[in-house]
Formats: C-alpha cells, sequence, structure tokens
C-alpha cells in the first residue's frame, strides 16, 4: 500500500467518518507540522512515522522531551503489567488500578479508530525502536563528530556545485567554532577552520572521532598551507589566536567535553538499520531530554543533519518509486523560540540552521523526507520552509502566531481568503491539511499503535535492559473504596466489596451502551443526563447533599412550594435550576458528554498538554504529563479547584 492512514475527514462536504489516507509519496518533498501546546501536533507526527515504517520506511528522530522515545512501547498484548512499568502515580498502592483503568483506556483509544491490539502486535513484531543517547548511558550511548566525514563525490562537488560544496563546508566549519569558541570574535577562526576542513576532505585526511580531533589540532597549530586566500596565515590570523583555538579544541578531547566523542559511532547505515538481521523496519530516536543547553542540543541536531546529507549522497540520486528512502523528523524546530529556535527568521541564526537548510533544499533529489514540527510558529523561517510540500496546521492560540503561519502559507503560494479563521478553528487533535497539489482537507488524527507518554530517565534506563517486558509480579488492580472506621474485615464485608466491584464493572458497560445511544441520538437529552451521573456518581452527590443544605436555609413558605421527597430525587435535581451557593461545577463539554440542559454554571474543558500542563481562566496548571492528549474536567469549589479525568478527581488542587 502507497497511503498511510492518518485519521478521518471532518470536512462539511464529505461524509461523517470518511477515513484520511495520505500518499506516502507527498512524503519526499517534506512536511510540516504546526500546532500550539496541546493541538496534537507530536501525536499527528508519531502516526505519519508509524504509518511509513509498516512500509518498510525507516526514520531518524530528534527528541527532545522524551515523548518521541516512547514509541519504543509498542505491546504484544494490552494488559494492566504491559503499561505498570510506563505510568506515573503519586501512590504506588495504586498503581495496579491505574494500570487497569490505562489499558482499558488504551484498548478503547485504538477502537475508536478501527485498530484493536493486534494492530500494536503487528506494530511490535514488525518494528524496532533504538534509542541512542549522546553523552549518557541512559541508552545506547552514541558518539557525535565535531566534524562529519566528507561526502563521497566530494571533489565532484566542488567542481560541478561549488554554492553547495561551500556551504557543506563553511556550515562544518562554523558550528565547531560556535561550539569551542561561545562568544566574541571568531570570524577569522571561522575562515581558518573552512580552510583547513576543505584541504582535509579534498587530500583524504579523517578528521571524525577523537584521533580525528588529534589531527585537526594539529593541522591548526602546523597548518599545511601557507596562505588564506592572498593573504599569509601569520596576517590572517596571528600565532596566539591559533594557539588560544588550538587550545579550545583540545578541551573537547579534556573532562567531560570529551563525553561527546565517546560511544557507538554514529552511523546513519546503523541508524536506519542497513545490517539489521531481524528484517524489521527501524526507528532510531536521538534523544536529547538529559541535554538542557540550547547550543548542545543545536549542535546535535547540526551533526545528525551533516551526517545524513553525506550518507544520501553516498546512496545517489531518488531510485523512484513512490516511497521515501529516509525519513528526518525534528519535532519542535521552534525551540524556546527567538534566539533559541532550531530554525530561527532572520536575524537570528542557529549552530544547525545551516544543515537543516541543506536538507530541505537538496534531499527530495536523494528520496529522504524530512518533518519538522513547531508549536511556536512565531519564530520559524517561512521562506526556507516554502520547500515543504505538505503543511499540516493545527490550533493557533495566538493570532501573532496565525498571522506567521498565513504569512509562510503565501510564500507557499497558498492564501485563501477566510485562512485566518480556518487556523483558529482547530480543536485539539484537528488539523487542516494542505497537500502539494494544493488541496485543502480537515481531518482529525488517529490515535498511535505505540504507547504515547514522556520517557523518564528510570523509564529509559529500563527500556534499554528490559525492553517492553510486562511488569513482574501481580498486580492489585481491585476498585479501592473507602474502608475508614471499619473494624475488621468479615465474610459480609468481603461480599460487600465483591459487589461493589461488580456494580463498578456494570457502570462502565452502562456507559459504553449509552454512549452508542448517543452517537445515534445526538440530542437525547436523557442519555446525556443518564451518562454525566454515571460517570461522576461522587461529584452528583455533593451537588445533591450541597443542594439540600441550601434547600434547608430556606424560608418556610419556600419550603412549602419544594416537590416532596418523592420527587425530589436524583434525576429530579438534575433537571432542575441548580441553587446558587459558593460551589460550582464545571463538566466537560466533549461530544459525548456535553449537555445543553445541564444545569451549570459555567462550562469549559480541555484537553492535557503534552507537558502535563492544563489552562484554566487563562492560567496554567501543571498536572501529570502521563494524562497528555486526555479530557480533563474542572471542579471549583469553595475557592478550590481540582480536576477531574476520566471520572477520578486528582488529589492535586490549587487555590483560586
Amino acid at each position: 500500500m502507497s497511503e498511510l492512514y492518518l485519521g478521518k475527514l471532518i470536512d462539511p462536504s464529505v461524509q461523517p467518518g470518511e477515513l484520511y489516507h495520505h500518499r506516502i509519496s507527498d512524503l519526499i518533498t517534506h512536511t510540516f507540522i504546526c500546532g500550539g501546546s496541546g493541538s496534537g501536533k507530536t501525536v499527528m507526527g508519531k502516526a505519519i512515522i508509524e504509518e511509513a515504517a509498516l512500509r518498510g520506511v525507516p526514520t531518524i528522530m530528534v527528541d527532545l522531551k522524551g515523548d518521541l522515545s516512547s514509541m519504543a512501547l509498542s505491546f504484544p498484548e494490552i494488559s494492566p503489567n504491559a503499561l505498570a512499568p510506563w505510568l506515573e502515580v503519586e501512590d504506588k498502592t495504586s498503581l495496579g488500578r491505574a494500570a487497569l483503568a490505562e489499558s482499558n483506556s488504551l484498548r478503547k483509544r485504538l477502537w475508536d479508530w478501527g485498530l484493536a491490539e493486534s494492530n500494536m502486535r503487528e506494530f511490535s513484531e514488525k518494528i524496532a525502536v533504538e534509542v541512542f543517547t549522546p553523552r549518557s548511558e541512559l541508552g545506547r550511548r552514541v558518539a557525535i563528530p565535531l566534524i562529519s566525514s566528507p561526502p563521497p563525490d566530494i571533489d565532484t562537488l566542488f567542481a560541478e556545485d561549488p554554492d553547495t560544496a561551500s556551504v557543506m563546508v563553511t556550515s562544518m566549519a562554523e558550528a565547531l567554532v560556535r561550539r569551542v569558541i561561545p562568544s566574541g570574535q571568531r570570524d577569522r577562526e571561522t575562515d581558518f577552520v573552512t580552510t583547513i576542513i576543505e584541504h582535509a576532505w579534498r587530500n583524504g585526511t579523517d578528521l571524525t572521532g577523537e584521533n580525528g580531533l588529534g589531527q585537526l589540532v594539529s593541522m591548526i597549530l602546523e597548518p599545511p598551507f601557507s596562505t588564506i586566500g592572498v593573504l599569509s596565515i601569520d596576517d590572517h590570523i596571528p600565532e596566539k589566536r591559533r594557539q588560544k583555538l588550538a587550545q579550545a579544541v583540545n578541551g573537547q578531547l579534556v573532562g567531560a567535553a570529551a563525553n561527546w566523542v565517546r560511544g557507538e559511532e554514529m552511523s546513519i547505515d546503523k541508524l536506519v538499520g542497513a545490517n539489521r538481521l531481524d528484517g524489521k523496519t527501524q526507528i532510531s530516536v536521538i534523544n536529547l531530554s538529559h541535554i538542557t543547553d540550547f547550543e548542545d542540543q543545536s549542535f546535535v541536531v547540526a551533526q545528525v543533519a551533516f551526517a545524513i546529507n553525506t550518507w544520501m549522497r553516498q546512496q545517489g540520486s531518488a531510485p523512484g518509486g513512490n516511497r521515501p528512502r529516509l525519513l528526518f523528523f525534528l519535532d519542535e524546530i521552534g525551540g524556546g523560540g527567538g534566539k533559541t529556535a532550531f530554525y530561527p527568521t532572520y536575524p537570528y541564526t542557529s549552530t544547525c540552521k545551516p544543515a537543516l537548510n541543506l536538507l530541505v533544499k537538496q534531499a527530495r533529489a536523494f528520496g529522504v523526507g524530512c518533518i519538522l514540527a513547531t508549536q511556536n510558529p512565531g519564530d520559524i523561517d517561512y521562506k526556507g520552509l516554502s520547500n515543504c510540500a505538505t503543511w499540516i496546521v493545527g490550533k493557533l492560540q495566538t493570532k501573532r502566531d496565525r498571522d506567521k503561519v498565513r504569512e509562510g502559507l503565501t510564500d507557499a503560494e497558498f492564501s485563501p481568503a477566510d485562512l485566518t479563521k480556518k487556523l483558529a478553528r482547530p480543536k485539539t487533535g484537528e488539523f487542516m491539511v494542505l497537500n502539494k497539489e494544493g488541496d485543502v482537507l480537515f481531518v482529525k488524527e488517529r490515535w498511535l499503535l505505540s504507547y504515547h507518554c514522556t520517557l523518564s530517565p528510570e523509564q529509559l534506563k529500563r527500556y534499554k535492559t528490559k525492553g517492553v517486558t510486562p511488569l513482574e509480579g501481580a498486580l492489585d488492580t481491585g476498585i479501592l473504596l473507602d474502608d475508614s472506621g471499619r473494624q475488621e474485615t468479615t465474610s459480609e464485608q468481603d461480599e460487600v466489596q465483591d459487589l461493589w466491584n461488580d456494580a463498578q464493572n456494570t457502570l462502565g458497560k452502562a456507559c459504553r451502551l449509552i454512549e452508542k445511544i448517543i452517537d445515534i441520538e445526538p440530542d437525547n437529552s436523557k442519555a446525556r443526563t443518564w451518562l454525566n451521573v454515571l460517570r461522576n456518581p461522587e461529584c452528583i452527590q455533593r451537588r445533591l447533599e450541597q443542594a439540600q443544605k441550601e434547600s434547608q436555609k430556606k424560608s418556610e413558605p419556600a419550603a412549602n412550594n419544594q416537590p416532596s421527597k418523592k420527587q425530589d430525587g436524583l434525576m429530579t435535581l438534575l433537571s432542575q435550576q441548580q441553587p446558587q451557593s459558593n460551589s460550582t461545577f464545571i463538566a466537560s463539554s466533549s461530544p459525548s458528554t456535553a449537555n445543553k440542559t445541564q444545569p451549570v454554571t459555567n462550562r469549559t474543558s480541555d484537553m492535557v498538554s503534552d507537558d502535563g500542563s492544563v489552562t484554566y481562566k487563562g492560567k496554567t496548571y501543571q498536572l501529570y504529563r502521563r494524562y497528555a492528549g486526555k479530557a480533563v474536567t474542572f471542579i471549583e469549589e469553595n475557592g478550590e479547584l481540582k480536576f477531574s479525568i476520566e471520572g477520578r478527581v486528582l488529589s492535586k488542587s490549587f487555590k483560586v
């Protein structure tokens, strides 16, 4: 198959629920994904990578936060023990219950998109995910060279395409000099190192690895040429500056800096799995979550991009057909914005921008497709990204971001009159897709065949040593009930506990049946009311108790007008106007739970962002990353804000 299943079309002009398939050939001409925090752009990028891998296309990804590395978590079966090692819980005794709930949630998410446990099993059997960690033993330690190997056609390149050859050499020299001389004047040093690299490449001198750095230090102290341009070396860069430069480069071989060049060789053949014996398609993740310095991250991105550029030239021009031979995915080209963007707009630059420019402009000719994504679209060089034929645009929260993306689409020769409204419209997981033919589609992304989370350092270590093996031992998946005041366990109490467990399971089945009713009859208020009660009975109980307290405070005449006890049931309360009180219940307004007749004084909902945060009334609150992408219900009560996820109120709360 040459099509990638990415979700469902949500255009009003098409049949509801029609599947969206993206042409794999469009990946060769590069893809740009943008959307604000919580828009679902990372899930969209992962879905593209999953689909391409199932069709035999390998990918190299740069992971800045740890969320791309979780593509390694595809399980032969979905079970609490399989998921438990990858969950973070406040109370370890609740791990089993959390794992059971998460496994049920994952199974349902797949089911909602026509997928099943068998699809995840197929992915785990066909795909191998390797996690590499520069300067760390958390994953497979990989050495990052300060200077990459030259392309195999370097002499021909200098003769036939001197501009490209000069850009490659100069940008590599700039990356090295920026690294060893972080600030101050360095133009002379850059010119000097550029001349050294060009001389070494033309004469077959290897400057990679520790030995290569030693060779570079020697060439700095004793240059193998006498002039730079028409000036003598001493006239261009005095001997004292050359000595300082040599000391700075030599410092990369001493102490902590030397860790960069220690580890497995960063061979692109290794990263694409060219020599795998099991025949699996490989996804290689360069995990940088343990590296917090932007310049260090930018340096790694530059060296990976340079290495891909060299490798693709070794492979020759694209073999034809409709498949890329390799994908390169960088999830956050916007970095922290401004000076800390990986692909910044003028007047800023970065260590890795020249290397990324080479890929964006030339990689398609060699069958390498780039997927570049950002949540900071206001800080990106859109003229460079006009080389991307496919644009996938999600929710943009600010006018500045929408204006910048509109300008970028204009550079890409696409500017519909109502674009600003379209960019502000999407909800989480919804995207406007502009393909290379100029067609505009609106798509709801599918869920993933790998478990979506952010891996901690401890979890990375576990994956390195144990892979996705399930948690050993038994898990307590029983539902925890409040047993305060219970003196001792009796057979009658055990029976009650079992009945509560059965009741909880029955309620879950009832919710699923009612959801099907709502799918058939979206305006069925009775079904929505019942679903609201069954999903969060504790909250409904609190509302009922509060209403009863308010009722008791009313005057005697008003009390005479109240319904009788026989009428004053839970369903009657839900169908009446809620009494005014100091508490406000705010329910989720997702399609499956929204109830227009529900007596609430305010109504809002949100999705938990990739970093585990949520926004309520303009203020951001930090929750837990394990809930990323899930719907959150806000409960504001007595000056305290609480959060409910999947019908369960979190212990974390904030004063408002």
